[in-house]
């Protein structure tokens, strides 16, 4: 039988399994001691190094008070944990996973050919494609607000590197209104002189690249298999299928090749970031 432990469902399930311990109060330690186990096991529970069986994932539930819809949200999230790709309608419902994979890799690799990475977004951006999606005000600012609770990743103490590779046409044609655009560039290019983040700009009119088939996130880890999500308009999927994963590695280190230097790249953000302001 094929191992649950650290697929996306087993790392959702741990990461929700996490918010409501502390919702509850109750440290790692305190749960085992009711649950019979260790702390040291609660804990790989939590962080989807081991995926527990139904009946824990009831027990652990029943202490912490999660009753109705919740509990069995959850539970299926438990008979679901070996699969090792994750489709789900509705982007929100891995937003959670996502975020656990970002709190803890080491690389991230974000490919956008037509809109500006989401670490990367400025939160008037942001709420503009939000809004344009059909969500309401209150739904984006909420949204907005997680997603740059998102970027602490690239500015704490030790910082995940991101290497984003975006589109020129994410920098010429703005999905917002163009005061909003400048913003995000100027944005952008502070962003581009830290050391852990790389921005390179795949030009237009470059022939085929992978990114024509659509934007993708690759995630790498210090230790563990390196994942990739993908964000459809109403859907998200995440693959950690290992064979397919090399298929987007071998994709991103082509378009690093294809896009920009990083030097090359600020220069026409800056060019770009100029014109712009000069049209507003």
């Amino acid at each position: 039988m094929p191992s649950t432990a650290d697929t996306p469902r087993a790392r959702q399930l741990g990461a929700e399994l996490r918010a409501a311990r502390k919702a509850a109060g109750l440290s790692t330690s305190e749960l085992g001691t009711r649950l019979g186990r260790s702390h040291t096991h609660v804990s790989r529970w939590e962080n989807g190094k081991l995926t527990p069986r139904e009946a824990d994932v009831g027990a652990v539930l029943g202490i912490l008070g999660v009753t109705g819809d919740e509990r069995e949200r959850l539970l299926q999230l438990a008979r679901d944990a070996g699969d090792p790709n994750w489709v789900a309608p509705g982007v929100g419902k891995q937003l959670t996973v996502l975020t656990e994979y970002e709190r803890t890799a080491q690389r991230i690799t974000d490919v956008e050919p037509l809109l500006i990475p989401g670490l990367l977004q400025t939160g008037n951006y942001a709420r503009s494609i939000m809004l344009g999606a059909g969500a309401t005000r209150g739904e984006a600012d909420k949204r907005v607000t997680y997603r740059l609770g998102r970027r602490d990743v690239l500015s704490r103490r030790t910082p995940v590197t991101l290497n984003a590779i975006i589109g020129e046409h994410a920098l010429r044609y703005p999905p917002c209104e163009p005061a909003v655009m400048v913003e995000q560039l100027r944005h952008l290019a502070e962003w581009a002189q830290r050391d852990n983040v790389e921005v390179q700009v795949l030009p237009l009119g470059g022939g085929y690249s992978p990114a024509l088939e659509g934007p993708f996130v690759l995630i790498e880890f210090n230790r563990d298999k390196p994942v990739v999500h993908l964000e459809h308009y109403r859907s998200s999927t995440t693959i950690t299928d290992a064979k397919d994963v090399q298929d987007y590695r071998n994709a991103a280190e082509r378009l690093r090749g294809m896009a920009m230097s990083r030097e090359a790249s600020a220069a026409l953000v800056a060019e770009i970031t100029d014109q712009m302001e000069k049209e507003k």
